[in-house]
């Protein structure tokens, strides 16, 4: 019965919009980490971005795209490892599911999703609606791209995001 209870309880949990706590297991890419809550393990992907990883294995991008992302990766390999720097495995984190993705608070009131942006590693997704993050995402992003950083520095990787939100 108190199995029943606890299940219950758990799943009641996932699906609130609340933040809870969780564990960081492991940071794969910029585009998923693998996070615990008790014996539950699972991966979270950012919410309401196309991070430049998720970016580059999109099938129907360009191959001339996928080059000029490889090649930034080249010229700036920190860049690749962005969330290794930023999150650290066994630390506790708010994160809130969304849509099949996660909103991870990374720094304090900033979500992963707005640092991706910010720091030109994302683009938002084209038609994102959602009225609790549109605005600081939007923000998020113009700061990236007025400060030419990531996939902003070369106009045709912005081209390329372009490509995506036609």
């Amino acid at each position: 019965m108190h199995k029943y209870i606890i299940i219950f309880l758990f799943t009641f949990v996932l699906n609130a919009n609340e933040p809870i706590l969780a564990k960081m297991v492991n940071v794969d890419s910029n585009e998923v980490q693998k996070l615990s809550i008790g014996n539950y393990t699972f991966y979270c992907r950012p919410y309401g971005v196309l991070s430049l990883a998720k970016l580059h294995s999109t099938p129907s991008l360009n191959q001339e795209c996928k080059k000029k992302i490889q090649t930034y990766y080249k010229k700036n390999p920190h860049d690749r490892y962005y969330a290794q720097s930023l999150f650290k495995r066994g630390q506790w984190y708010h994160v809130e599911f969304k849509q099949k993705s996660c909103v991870i608070y990374a720094k304090g009131q900033y979500t992963y999703s707005e640092l991706l942006l910010k720091k030109g590693l994302a683009a938002r997704k084209p038609n994102f609606t959602d009225p609790e993050f549109k605005a600081s995402f939007y923000k998020a992003q113009k700061i990236g791209r007025s400060e030419k950083k990531g996939i902003w520095k070369d106009a045709i990787v912005e081209n390329c995001v372009s490509e995506i939100y036609n």
